[in-house]
């Protein structure tokens, strides 16, 4: 039996696979990337896996994500700012959407029965390393930290207990601890989104920004690409208008 006829037939996701499917076509395809994922095309979703220790739990999560954002959470697809630097800016919104969708998925996956720590891909075991050696040259602009602090709370189950807090700890500790009111507050805005009932995450997204620069605070998301400027999106703070230079 192959991976995904293995996934497909596990009872704990018959009956959210039947969810999804009576709104959604749903093709799968193997993939040569480390983790699986999932891409909609109007009214068809792909989703492409690849081998991993627990692809019952890779396709419940998913799943998961497709009935989220049927349910009505629009992914943040693109962002222009004058605090996120244009080349963070990606990783930026990739962390933050990853962060704001696990609030809210853990606890129906946990639901289905799966356990937390089958949540993650295998490779995010790896994200300590990766922090730990990032934090040995840390960026020198805070607003370069906040994608590493949430990357950080969005494997925080993945992780032992300890080998979490000690990444954790170093985070707080950057800039001799001048970071950590901002960081506590950013964690504080993550977790009370999740338990929130809303899937409308601007407000969150909004404060977060405004955390990191509460003044003079030029940002825009949006929910399509860039012809989706500014209706299909939100403004943080201040609005203002974008005009392409003469090449």
């Amino acid at each position: 039996m192959s991976i995904i006829d293995k996934a497909r037939s596990d009872r704990r996701i018959v009956a959210l696979s039947a969810r999804v499917q009576q709104q959604l076509k749903i093709k799968f395809k193997k993939s040569d990337e480390s983790a699986w994922h999932t891409t909609i095309n109007g009214d068809t979703a792909v989703i492409a896996y690849t081998a991993c220790r627990h692809p019952s739990a890779a396709l419940a999560r998913e799943l998961l994500q497709l009935n989220l954002q049927l349910s009505g959470y629009r992914r943040v697809k693109l962002g222009i700012s004058s605090v996120i630097e244009n080349d963070v800016m990606p990783n930026f919104i990739s962390v933050l959407d990853n962060e704001l969708v696990r609030q809210k998925l853990i606890p129906q996956f946990l639901e289905l029965g799966f356990e937390s720590e089958q949540f993650y891909c295998d490779s995010e075991k790896n994200t300590r390393a990766y922090l730990n050696h990032v934090l040995t040259g840390p960026p020198e602009k805070f607003a370069d930290v906040v994608p590493l602090f949430v990357m950080l709370l969005s494997v925080s189950d993945a992780l032992a207990v300890d080998a979490y807090h000690e990444v954790y700890d170093k985070f707080l500790l950057l800039n001799k601890g001048t970071y950590a009111k901002q960081l506590l507050t950013i964690e504080q805005l993550v977790n009370d989104w999740g338990k929130t009932k809303s899937l409308d995450q601007t407000d969150t997204v909004k404060k977060i920004l405004l955390t990191i620069e509460p003044t003079a605070n030029f940002s825009w998301f949006g929910f399509t690409d860039e012809s989706g400027f500014p209706d299909q999106g939100f403004f943080v703070d201040e609005v203002f208008s974008v005009r392409l230079l003469p090449t």
